[in-house]
């Protein structure tokens, strides 16, 4: 996907494409009841002018066609609809429902041969308004946006050779006027877009990122380990979740001074960060000295492994503390594993990840303690 110039990015946030992606995709399916509304009236008006100018049974045909592949596009957009990540990979799939979309107008073409001339420039004064409608949601992504406008004008080409030679004049200039027209149109109109939502994922980055450490805060942790869990529930994969606390780390403050303490914090996350590769898995700031991570689709061996080596990775950073049994900068990580099913609780998920925090503090520190949640 190519890059959007985030002009109205906030000065130094690492700007996620794939946010915006995310964004862009809910803008098209926000008002995507009305849309399916505004298509099927439109479409009634269609199926009645195709009816006038051929048969009423072709118009109802059509019809029947246009609302199954509107409804398609619909369907596709629910979850989308209901807030829940994209990923890239499964953006394909609602370009080809744009398309399939299209092509549930632009089928009406089909009947151009068979209609008197003041019919078939009532059946294309109709598509391209459908097009119009359709370009203020669609045209914010792009790929979309030239799906849709293809599956209605591609059929549109490929009957011209088989209408009367009047009738190919005006139906190849309202081909090329509303190409122009579009395309102008869906340059300005998207360029606000654009503008509109990369200051509104701009702002929500700024509200879900801590800023001493660059991490996710508490905000971000709390809708991560939400979307993590729904998900979870609807897959049947195990969830995973670990609180880990800096060790001792009131008595580093005390010792070495909050500015002293405020880098040590940014290290330990920089060390946390590098651990967690996989694309689904969240780790954030807790609170204070503590952090979490979110691990979907993690089973209790593996999401273990990964506290082990979060472990090492900041004992590994060599950051002195005298006042510690261990003589550096070490965290203890309390993890719990869970299948999440119907009735089962969140907060005592997270409840069972503390409590094993707790026991990993009392079993001596810069440990892994891990239980599972049945």
């Amino acid at each position: 996907m190519t890059a959007e110039k985030p002009v109205l990015a906030t000065p130094g946030l690492k700007f996620d494409p794939h946010a915006l992606a995310s964004e862009q995709l809910q803008h098209v399916y926000r008002d995507r009841n009305s849309g399916l509304y505004t298509t099927l009236l439109g479409g009634l008006l269609q199926a009645m002018l195709i009816g006038w100018g051929t048969k009423f049974v072709f118009g109802a045909a059509w019809y029947g066609w246009l609302a199954t592949a509107s409804f398609w596009h619909w369907w596709i957009g629910r979850p989308v609809h209901a807030r829940t990540a994209t990923p890239l990979a499964g953006i394909p799939l609602h370009v080809a429902a744009a398309a399939v979309a299209g092509i549930g107008w632009g089928g009406a073409a089909l009947m151009l041969p068979h209609m008197a001339l003041s019919a078939q420039a009532a059946v294309l004064v109709v598509m391209v308004i459908a097009v119009n409608t359709a370009l203020p949601r669609l045209v914010i992504f792009m790929p979309l946006f030239y799906a849709f406008a293809a599956g209605v004008f591609l059929p549109v080409v490929l009957v011209l050779p088989f209408l009367a030679p009047s009738a190919q004049g005006l139906t190849a200039v309202v081909l090329i006027a509303s190409t122009l027209m579009l395309g102008l149109t869906a340059r300005n109109v998207r360029a606000v877009l654009v503008r509109i939502l990369l200051k509104q994922v701009s702002f929500e980055q700024v509200s879900w990122e801590d800023r001493l450490t660059g991490l996710g805060n508490r905000r971000r942790f709390d809708e991560a380990l939400d979307a993590a869990w729904q998900h979870a529930l609807q897959l049947g994969v195990p969830l995973s979740l670990m609180i880990l606390d800096v060790d001792y780390f009131k008595k580093f403050n005390d010792t070495y001074g909050h500015t002293a303490g405020d880098d040590c914090l940014r290290k330990v996350a920089t060390a946390l960060a590098g651990c967690v590769k996989r694309a689904g898995d969240t780790v954030a700031r807790y609170g204070g000295e503590e952090f979490a991570a979110v691990l979907f689709h993690a089973p209790m061996a593996d999401a273990r492994q990964m506290g082990e080596n979060m472990c090492k990775a900041v004992r590994a950073m060599d950051i002195k503390h005298e006042q510690s049994t261990h003589r550096w900068v070490t965290i203890s990580v309390g993890g719990a594993t869970i299948m999440p099913k119907v009735g089962m609780s969140m907060q005592a998920f997270v409840e069972t990840a503390d409590a094993a925090l707790y026991l990993a503090k009392e079993s001596g520190r810069n440990r892994v303690e891990w239980k599972m949640v049945a």
